[in-house]
């Protein structure tokens, strides 16, 4: 028997010999009702006293793991359910289309690689060694600082360097905030109908209730949040995902009134702002009431989810609360990496890289607006002002969930609205068809397939 084994000084050898064939039986290498040699033969092979695997022997019957019969030897015993050997679950590989319409990607192939190498180049050669031990719970100073310029000149928000956390994230940005609104009694949170589905799962993951608020042409509703009975909302104000509406200037005011008669907190979700196709900016709703809008964002879109860096601006009363989280989860991106966003920020680089992705990105709206329209000129298209998806409405009676399956069929990847988005209100079919990835050539070639699906 091979039981791959190599004695090590300190710890008995009765000790290894019991791991080893614990180790062998729980990864199903030593099978149930398999034999195991004889103690002399086995002790020979190993080199080890009879009595050091006569004991072992014992100690592993006595705990289950062997059974042993006169006249039948010492076998594996055959464990019940909840202890037999471990197996290694089936993951599902991230599906993969020839062409890819998901929304919430960017352009990956135009990672601005060359100045991001010379930040983080920059970033290793001027770090000094005692800043690789572990790093401020808030985020590199650097970066903190970097963000809060940048924020307050680009966006319009109201900040303080100190009060800017760096985070993974913007999920992980949201699940620190439930847990502030946990630990302080708070149990609902109104999110968006319909919205981004990953806000109602990170509300539930904390032990909230989420609560779904319909969203209109102006925005949230915020007349129905009274009802709801909330404790905080969390939304996207700019730029509302899925359908790309901006909430109106009288629904903001409403809303900062709301929270601010209900002492609830907002949370503002910047999602998809930086990209604007002849619309007008629109400032951040945090730098109206700094006091009860906590701001999110992140750069998956503006450069790559890979870099996981992302930031959170809570309101100054929740800030040491949010840290205490971290304090308990230790999680934050690689120091390295925020030092190197720093530099990236502070050279212009950050700018200079939006100022050629949106060029780019209009281009490749342009080319999936003009094929849709010659091949699927029955759909209604909205949302396409701003972003890196639209919003496709099919034809009436079209069954959303067979045309998306169709078209993932042929190659080509979309977002149902009914199944990727948290859709309680009653709403047409629609499919989310983001334009950032592929090829200008792909967008005509997925739109002449996209219309073979829709029947």
């Amino acid at each position: 028997m091979d039981l791959d084994i190599e004695f090590q000084a300190g710890v008995t050898l009765r000790r290894q010999l019991e791991d080893a064939l614990r180790v062998a039986i729980r990864s199903g290498r030593l099978a149930p009702g398999s034999v195991l040699p004889p103690s002399r033969d086995l002790a020979d092979e190993l080199g080890v006293s009879r009595g050091v695997v006569v004991d072992s022997y014992s100690q592993l019957a006595t705990e289950g793991y062997l059974s042993a019969k006169r006249g039948s030897g010492t076998r594996v015993a055959l464990l019940p359910t909840s202890g037999s050997p471990l197996r290694h679950r089936q993951v599902s590989r991230p599906q993969r289309f020839r062409y890819d319409l998901r929304p919430g990607q960017a352009d990956f192939h135009a990672f601005p690689r060359a100045g991001w190498k010379a930040a983080l180049a920059r970033a290793l050669r001027e770090l000094p060694d005692r800043r690789l031990s572990y790093g401020e719970h808030r985020g590199a100073r650097e970066l903190r600082t970097a963000m809060a310029e940048y924020l307050a000149r680009m966006r319009g928000v109201v900040v303080d360097p100190g009060h800017v956390v760096v985070c993974c994230a913007a999920s992980h940005a949201l699940t620190m905030l439930w847990h502030v609104i946990g630990s302080r009694g708070g149990r609902r949170v109104a999110i968006e109908d319909p919205g981004w589905r990953w806000q109602r799962f990170t509300v539930e993951h904390a032990g909230l209730e989420a609560v779904p608020v319909r969203v209109d042409a102006d925005g949230l509703v915020v007349s129905e949040l009274a009802a709801a009975d909330v404790d905080a909302v969390v939304m996207t104000p700019a730029h509302h995902y899925p359908t790309g509406v901006v909430m109106s200037a009288e629904r903001r005011s409403a809303l900062i009134a709301w929270a601010r008669e209900r002492q609830a907190l907002i949370v503002e979700d910047d999602y998809d702002v930086e990209y604007r196709f002849g619309r007008e900016p629109m400032a951040s709703l945090q730098g109206m009431a700094p006091d009860l809008v906590a701001f999110v964002g992140t750069t998956s879109k503006t450069l790559a989810p890979a870099l996981r860096l992302a930031w959170l601006v809570p309101p100054s009363d929740l800030i040491d609360d949010v840290e205490n989280v971290l304090l308990v989860t230790g999680v934050s991106p690689p120091t390295l990496d925020q030092v190197a966003l720093a530099r990236f920020i502070e050279d212009a680089a950050l700018e200079r890289h939006l100022r050629s992705m949106r060029r780019l990105y209009r281009a490749k709206r342009d080319v999936l607006l003009g094929a849709l329209d010659h091949y699927l000129p029955e759909v209604r298209i909205s949302g396409a002002a701003a972003g890196l998806h639209l919003l496709a409405w099919l034809p009436d009676g079209t069954d959303e969930r067979a045309t998306a399956v169709r078209a993932r069929d042929s190659g080509v990847g979309t977002h149902e609205l009914h199944r990727h988005c948290h859709t309680r209100a009653p709403s047409p079919a629609a499919l989310l068809l983001g334009f950032a990835l592929p090829s200008e050539s792909d967008l005509v070639a997925a739109a002449r397939l996209l219309a073979d699906a829709v029947c």
